[in-house]
């Protein structure tokens, strides 16, 4: 490049005034009078990390804000009207000892929504909103001592944007968050899991005894909550240890206290659940449902293998550009953070195909359950578990590329001979393309909703038509009903779900049965 292209490129960098966080300051040698001077005259420099990261935080905490909104459509489903009847009729404790006796065991799962029934259904449309800021701010948390170069607004953007994908890529968003007996099951295991992981991260101060004694208290609760996140839980907790106790890196191996709590709390959770009664009860009452052939005990990892390469091919092809975004979000951070010429070297690389390889661990154990029980992989609600876990894996995988990202645009630069304000203003601009292709996505989802919004207020609508209907026919003295019929539930964006899981025309399905007893009635039916 020539000395007047050069000066070309000062006067423009100093007339914008870039600073770009994810470089160095454009403009010059710093040590130089006229750099100084010309700093003096410039206009204030414009801190693109700072406009990119707002930017992306406002579409993701957006887009977050209105998944909390939706709550304000969402009704019972399905199990949430059996749950109500069973409490009404036993009583809170009776209902934790009938659960565990007669269903599959999953006690604090159990607790939680018999104790959310007692709330009514207005609590059923308040309860996203909760899951939401816990599960940002929780997660914010877990990653403060993780990785404290991203700094807290760094950590708030990968929380936002992993809440974000995980719902936008699951199947079936409304049964996981919207489904209050699903929800509990499910998104609160997640939340007492991102607790563990600070306390297991943080410094080692005061208090450890009551620290490592607390850890493995949270970790039998979140095992106590759905065997799909229970031995994914122990799996992660297994490898961890595998990992810690050679002590390769001393890090670790200070924390082996804290994670052998975690292991045994989880360990315990798992054997709890295996040994309620109510286990072969469901097992049997499925086999009748599912009518498929399940997989002996040698075949069951070869079949859970297959099984779980359908998910992740599925998940993939389906959802690659979320999860390349998520990536793309996490590798900004991450280039942001890095120390000057900081190359992620060997143990960075072995790192990250062991961090590959304990996620697909994990997601295997985590679809095992399923195959033993349904002889295929989880149901649509179970799969935010693994769908998390994947996330995860990519939020990882982009801040280790991330952190390598300005030692390679060096190495790049100085190869093709190109001076520093180029390379700043080359990386200022690829910065802002790409945040801008983060940014992308949220907008398009809260557009989305926005055209699925009439269909969804039609859903929670006629809910509320069957509701009173059959309340009139309770105060009429009659003890049938026949209420109207739900839009075609299957084709509402956000809120769609299978057809079985509403009311039927036949009152003699299980959640017509279930829904009549609530309110108090024999019979109840929707119109043809």
């Amino acid at each position: 490049m020539q000395a007047s292209e050069l000066s070309i490129v000062d006067g423009v960098a100093a007339t914008i005034g870039v600073e770009c966080r994810y470089g160095s300051v454009v403009g010059g040698d710093p040590s130089s009078g006229d750099v100084r001077q010309a700093s003096l005259q410039s206009p204030r420099p414009i801190d693109v990390s700072r406009l990119t990261d707002w930017a992306m935080g406002a579409a993701l905490l957006l887009t977050l804000a209105v998944y909390m909104l939706l709550g304000n459509y969402a009704r019972y489903v399905a199990d949430d009207y059996g749950e109500a009847v069973a409490v009404r009729l036993r009583g809170y404790w009776a209902q934790q000892i009938a659960d565990y006796s007669r269903s599959d065991g999953h006690f604090v799962a159990t607790a939680s929504y018999t104790a959310a029934a007692l709330l009514g259904q207005t609590f059923v449309r308040i309860l996203p909103a909760i899951l939401l800021v816990a599960w940002v701010a929780l997660l914010t948390l877990a990653l403060r001592h993780l990785i404290p170069a991203a700094g807290r607004r760094g950590r708030v953007l990968i929380a936002a944007g992993i809440v974000y994908t995980t719902l936008r890529v699951t199947p079936n968003p409304f049964l996981a968050l919207y489904w209050m007996t699903a929800s509990l099951e499910f998104i609160v295991p997640l939340l007492l899991a991102a607790v563990v992981v600070w306390l297991m991260s943080r410094p080692k101060g005061a208090h450890r005894t009551w620290i490592i004694a607390f850890i493995a208290l949270l970790a039998f609760l979140a095992s106590g909550e759905a065997e799909i996140y229970t031995v994914a839980s122990s799996a992660a907790l297994t490898l961890t240890l595998a990992v810690a106790l050679p002590g390769f890196s001393a890090t670790w191996r200070q924390k082996l206290p804290e994670l052998a709590a975690a292991w045994v709390g989880s360990l315990a959770g798992l054997a709890v659940e295996l040994a309620a009664p109510g286990k072969a009860v469901r097992s049997e009452a499925i086999a009748r449902i599912v009518h498929v052939p399940r997989p002996s005990g040698l075949a069951l990892p070869g079949f859970t293998f297959g099984q779980m390469l359908h998910f992740l091919g599925a998940l993939v092809q389906t959802h690659w550009w979320e999860l390349l975004v998520m990536g793309t979000l996490a590798a900004l951070i991450g280039a942001r953070s890095a120390p000057p010429s900081k190359v992620v070297g060997t143990a960075g690389v072995v790192a990250l195909i062991l961090g590959t390889f304990g996620a697909v661990v994990i997601v295997f154990c985590a679809m095992t359950p399923a195959a033993l029980y349904y002889g295929g992989s989880p149901p649509v609600w179970d799969q935010v578990i693994p769908v998390y876990v994947c996330v995860c894996a990519v939020a990882v995988l982009g801040w280790l590329c991330g952190r390598s990202f300005l030692a390679l645009a060096d190495v790049t630069s100085h190869h093709a001979g190109w001076p520093e304000p180029v390379r700043g203003l080359s990386i200022a601009g690829a910065s802002v393309i790409l945040s801008a292709a983060v940014v992308i996505g949220p907008i398009a989802t809260v557009a989305a909703i926005s055209r699925e919004l009439p269909a969804i207020q039609t859903y929670a609508e006629t809910k509320d038509a069957q509701a009173s209907g059959a309340e009139a026919a309770r105060a009429a003295g009659e003890t049938s009903a026949t209420v109207p019929r739900l839009p075609a539930v299957d084709n509402l964006g956000v809120f769609s779900h299978p057809v079985y899981e509403d009311l039927m025309r036949d009152p003699h399905f299980w959640i017509n049965e279930d829904e009549a007893a609530y309110y108090g009635l024999e019979s109840l039916a929707t119109l043809p």
